[in-house]
């Protein structure tokens, strides 16, 4: 059967891979943060890797707004949104992803189906920076975080339950992991940005709550206080949280111990987000790649 190896989620910010290749002050922290995570990703040595991520009014507009979507295609390219930005083309694994979400909706989730699509930069931005050559093949998974009504979070873990058993059903020795991506405190063009950008962090104390019960593993704690109202609080772009629930419910907990128990975690509290990295077992780190301890919670 196929084995969740484990997962990683981390910010999408466009401007970050202008910051680095221009040798901006912030370059140094991006390389080593987004670098530990691809160290672990590494590591991790997936076969395929569930995307969980937010359109951004990009793929899904006023004509169709589902609450949770996979896409099918063979391939995708992007970003579609930053043209500034170097362009991709995205394998995807087209056939699991049909299996997982015909596994979804026969467990009772209304999971659509999406079948021609471009990347924005929630996907392309991260896949940048943890699998540059763009080798391996991905299965997006769409969750509508930034449009109201959101997804309660219990729903969005359970779909990453889901999608684990559907990974169980999968060929003996396909090894699977994770990323999710977005932010747990953002605000994009909206009445609370800052007086020097475009966005803003709403809400810097949930941010810091997150990571906490992230830290500790406290999943189910985190599910139950991530509701719309406190999502909304914490701004337009707040429900990219949901991403990592959906990660963390396909983490679940394994026998070799607590998956949901993050190897790696740190914030940027000035951004309202993260980076994690979560091993599904025990396994030998990358050099370089640990972080001690006490920078886990940033």
């Amino acid at each position: 059967m196929g084995e969740i190896v484990g997962g990683v989620g981390v910010p999408h910010t466009p401007h970050f891979p202008g910051i680095v290749d221009r040798g901006e002050p912030l370059a140094a922290e991006l390389r080593r943060l987004y670098g530990t995570v691809a160290g672990h990703l590494s590591d991790m040595n997936p076969d395929v890797i569930i995307f969980f991520t937010c359109d951004h009014y990009n793929i899904f507009f006023v004509e169709s707004l589902p609450i949770f979507s996979i896409g099918v295609a063979p391939s995708a390219r992007g970003p579609s949104d930053y043209r500034e930005l170097q362009q991709y083309e995205i394998p995807i694994a087209s056939g699991l992803a049909r299996h997982i979400q015909a596994h979804a909706v026969r467990s009772g989730f209304d999971v659509g189906m999406s079948q021609e699509f471009e990347f924005d930069h929630p996907v392309t931005v991260p896949l940048h920076f943890l699998t540059p050559a763009m080798q391996i093949p991905v299965i997006p998974v769409f969750i509508g975080g930034l449009m109201p009504p959101l997804p309660p979070a219990w729903r969005c873990h359970g779909l990453g339950a889901v999608i684990r058993e559907a990974v169980t059903r999968l060929p003996d020795g396909m090894r699977v992991a994770g990323i999710a991506s977005g932010s747990f405190s953002l605000e994009i063009g909206g009445p609370r940005i800052s007086a020097h950008s475009h966005t803003g962090v709403p809400d810097v104390e949930w941010a810091g709550r997150v990571l906490s019960l992230m830290g500790s593993g406290q999943v189910d704690t985190l599910v139950a206080e991530a509701g719309e109202e406190q999502l909304t609080h914490a701004g337009n772009a707040a429900g990219e949280l949901l991403t990592w629930i959906a990660l963390l419910g396909m983490l679940g907990a394994q026998d070799a111990g607590d998956a949901r128990t993050p190897v790696f975690l740190e914030c940027q509290r000035d951004f309202g987000h993260a980076y994690g990295a979560w091993r599904a077992r025990p396994a030998t780190p990358a050099s370089g790649s640990e972080v001690p301890a006490g920078r886990r919670h940033g």
